[in-house]
């Protein structure tokens, strides 16, 4: 009986193809920009300016000249009017008469931050109360042949804000909760206040008739290289009653070819398929990254209805949270395989999201797959990217924690902020399912732990009932609402509630789930501590560094270039950071004068801690299974958490992340009177070679050498020599000498560890008067040094700040000699790239 029925269905189906007007014509869908002839207009004065649509308020004032640039100086004090006050956009357009044969036409706002009503010709049509969600009206009815007015009333979001907070009994941790806008654009730690306005998005009319494909996944069933057992998911919206054709593609081979029958309204259409021999998808540093294409096609008779494009890769992806002889697991598995998360987290790269690009953000992905990262989480206070950003991730290999936008604050729990959830992250599941990289969705940013652990509820005078109800929204939130969205649009991945899943104060931190280890910065606690405190996956950590010497120059009058002066203090967003930086340098280096001396230092700072903490929880390995420290970029000149400054230059710790997050990695672990040198291996094969392990005096006599077989065990981290200090040190001076220990194949040296035996500031470092010869290599200088003392953290500048070198902040061994690359950046002739180098002994010297 199934089969006559299934069988009917389809000839049914054929039935209404075969009846459909000859003389229809198909057409697929059509799009016109609404990007052209905007103006800003200022309610108050109705001054008018030209406009820049995707833009905002504070980048089109600036390019008219009415206010500095924010970034400049003390300028962010002096332009926080335009965040107050209200601001209107406008356009006039005509309709392409070829959209006006359509159906149905569509007004497609795909970003308006944030509370805005939008008028087509005097009419309204919606008002927006979401930056995270798109806006789509039909507006067939409204366009009217010659010049149509399209009109966008912005309000400031802290009078949204304040009508909000009137409407409940309490008061919330952070009231920018209440409206749903970037959190980190209210001013953070190491970003400005500067609420923005504007349509940061594509602005289009969408013209389309009978139906269109709405969005499209491919669910992986089960993936091996043999195999992929895959679900076409595709959601088509239609306006009539009738049978199409779905079509799935690649290389010209139809992997699905299905009449559907659909109705009038919405249409999810889930159709299982295989495809043979699938090339496995694969993190950066596990493997290549393969991609797929497949065209989703809507056949209407024999055209094209609607088609679409799907570009993804294969790959079986798991998060392993279960409880263990330790606690509770928390690591990810692909294709079978654990391994371990070497990686960042990632922020907004501008607090003025219209000067982000496709090119700057490969640039900044690219860097982070430079220094072997494999994972990039995504924070849950700044914006989801951009369709590049997931695009990008895919083809190098850096799979993605995403988190859903909601951080360090509770946030309202009524219907209508709900529902207005509901749509932005359902929205958001869609968009961004399809890409191999993602990895893990994440419901919000220390919400959870906030709640617990930060003393709210007597902070804010919450009664009883209060705290009670505001948990409960925060369970209906973020337990209930958001994974139930997360099941039915893409169950192949996991969820995670909050991060952390509990705080760093607690014991059990340390023994399941993630960590945000933040006891050294914000608790003081020294840089040794991260020896101690290793948690199962750390999703955060970090300390702060100055950025580029350029950098500064870029917002900084030279007059301002003072340690705690008003401009640099303005661009130092943690209330206790500069004296922070301090004590750390204090502790473990010498404390320079000069104020160029004194932002190198503040790196050296910086790359010394995170380093120790990253072998750490290498060290720790399968305890602990993932180290992403806090932050890869930044927002705006500042400084910083970032190993990479806002202009794109690297410091002193994004250098040392090549050395630490390595696949091959000596690392050395004092433990009493003993050492323990550890190798680390990532890759899925042994090594054979020998170990040599010397130590040498800074002017280069060798006072201790051992040379031994070893063999490295595949994906692990185990102790290969275990050493008496007493017996090692047996007349060396240890403030005069340095460990070398090696890894050696023939004359490859696969890795290489320089361990000293006290803190930098106590050692007796010699002057050094380092050799530097420059010489042309294609479109490259090479720079060849020599020294015949031991130099640490040689530090190589040029007067092409954009060129980039190789590496930098390396210690050179005395009688050594390093070549290093300098690209340069083309914005000077090579003839005019002058270099200056600066070390720790020169400070220590000075």
């Amino acid at each position: 009986m199934k089969f006559w029925l299934s069988a009917l269905k389809v000839f049914s189906g054929l039935l209404l193809l075969w009846a459909m007007p000859a003389c229809e014509q198909v057409k697929p869908p059509e799009t016109q920009q609404l990007h052209d002839g905007w103006q800003l207009i200022n309610p108050l004065t109705q001054q008018q300016i030209p406009a820049t649509v995707p833009g905002n308020v504070f980048t089109d004032l600036m390019q008219a000249g009415i206010i500095p640039d924010p970034f400049f100086g003390t300028n962010e004090d002096s332009v926080q009017w335009v965040g107050g006050q209200a601001w209107v956009y406008e356009t006039s357009f005509e309709l392409h008469p070829t959209l006006a044969e359509y159906d149905q036409l569509q007004l497609l706002f795909e970003g308006i931050d944030t509370h805005a009503r939008v008028f087509l010709n005097d009419s309204l049509l919606l008002q927006a109360d979401n930056m995270f969600r798109s806006w789509e009206v039909d507006v067939k009815q409204l366009l009217l042949q010659g010049s149509n007015l399209l009109r966008v009333e912005f309000l400031p979001a802290d009078s949204i804000i304040w009508l909000k907070r009137q409407q409940t009994p309490f008061a919330l941790p952070e009231e920018r909760a209440r409206v749903r806008k970037a959190p980190y654009q209210f001013g953070w730690d190491w970003g400005p206040t500067l609420p923005t306005m504007g349509i940061w998005k594509s602005v289009k009319l969408q013209g389309w008739s009978k139906a269109k494909i709405e969005s499209h996944t491919l669910y992986q069933l089960a993936v091996d290289s043999t195999e992929a057992r895959l679900v076409l998911d595709v959601e088509i919206q239609s306006r009539v009653d009738r049978a199409f054709q779905l079509e799935l593609v690649h290389k010209g081979r139809k992997y699905i070819d299905q009449t559907i029958q659909l109705h009038a309204g919405d249409n999810r259409i889930q159709l299982p398929f295989k495809f043979s021999n699938p090339k496995l998808w694969w993190p950066n540093g596990m493997g290549d990254q393969p991609l797929y294409d497949f065209e989703i096609r809507l056949i209407d008779g024999n055209k094209p209805r609607d088609q679409k494009r799907l570009k993804t890769g294969f790959r079986q992806l798991e998060l392993v949270n279960k409880p263990d002889s330790i606690g509770e697991s928390f690591y990810f598995k692909i294709n079978g395989k654990a391994f371990f998360a070497k990686g960042a987290n990632y922020i907004p790269e501008d607090n003025f999201l219209n000067r982000t690009s496709r090119s700057k953000t490969r640039d900044l992905l690219a860097d982070a797959a430079a220094v072997h990262m494999n994972m990039i989480r995504v924070w849950g206070g700044g914006v989801y990217p951009e369709d590049y950003f997931y695009e990008l991730a895919d083809s190098l290999g850096l799979l993605i924690w995403q988190d859903f936008m909601f951080a360090c604050t509770m946030y309202p729990f009524d219907n209508d902020f709900l529902a207005n959830v509901e749509l932005e992250v359902t929205q958001q599941i869609k968009r961004l399912r399809k890409h191999p990289s993602l990895a893990l969705w994440c419901g919000n940013n220390e919400v959870d732990e906030g709640f617990h652990n930060w003393g709210w509820q007597r902070s804010l005078g919450w009664t009883d009932a209060d705290s009670a109800a505001i948990w409960q929204g925060y369970l209906a939130l973020f337990e209930d609402l958001i994974p139930a969205l997360v099941q039915q649009y893409d169950s192949m991945r996991p969820y995670w509630p909050s991060s952390p899943s509990t705080g760093w104060g607690r014991p059990e931190s340390l023994l399941q789930g993630d960590v945000h280890y933040w006891g050294v910065w914000w608790g003081e606690e020294p840089f040794e501590v991260y020896e101690e405190k290793v948690g199962r996956f750390h999703s955060e950590y970090g300390f702060q560094a100055m950025p580029h010497l350029a950098t500064i120059e870029a917002f900084a009058h030279a007059e301002d270039r003072t340690i705690g002066s008003e401009v640099m203090e303005s661009h130092q967003k943690h209330p206790r950071g500069t004296r922070l930086i301090d004590d750390y340098m204090r502790r473990d280096f010498p404390v320079p004068v000069q104020f160029d001396d004194y932002v190198y230092v503040s790196q050296l700072v910086q790359a010394y801690g995170i380093g120790k903490a990253i072998e750490a929880h290498r060290r720790a390995m399968p305890v602990c299974m993932g180290t992403l420290y806090w932050q890869l970029n930044d927002c705006w000149p500042v400084t910083s958490w970032s190993s990479i400054d806002y202009y794109g230059r690297w410091k002193a710790l994004h250098y040392q992340l090549k050395h630490s997050f390595a696949p091959l990695l000596f690392s050395t672990k004092t433990v009493g009177d003993s050492l323990e040198v550890y190798l680390m291996n990532d890759k899925p094969i042994a090594f054979e070679g020998r170990l040599e392990m010397d130590i040498i005096s800074f002017d280069g006599d060798v006072l201790y050498a051992i040379t031994e077989p070893l063999k490295s065990v595949k994906e692990s981290s185990v102790i290969v020599k275990k050493l008496s200090l007493k017996a090692l040190l047996q007349g060396v001076d240890p403030l005069e000498s340095v460990l070398r220990v090696r890894f050696v194949q023939g004359l490859q040296v696969f890795t290489e560890k320089l361990h000293y035996f006290d803190a930098p500031v106590r050692l007796e470092l010699p002057q050094a008067d380092v050799n530097l010869r420059v010489s042309p290599k294609g479109n490259a200088l090479e720079l060849t040094l020599q020294s015949n003392v031991l130099v640490k953290n040689l530090m190589l500048s040029s007067n092409d700040a954009d060129g980039f070198f190789e590496d930098n902040f390396f210690d050179m061994q005395p009688g050594s000699q390093r070549r290093i690359s300098f690209k340069p950046s083309g914005k000077r002739p090579i003839s005019q790239i002058n270099f200056e180098m600066v070390s720790l002994n020169d400070v220590m010297h000075r």
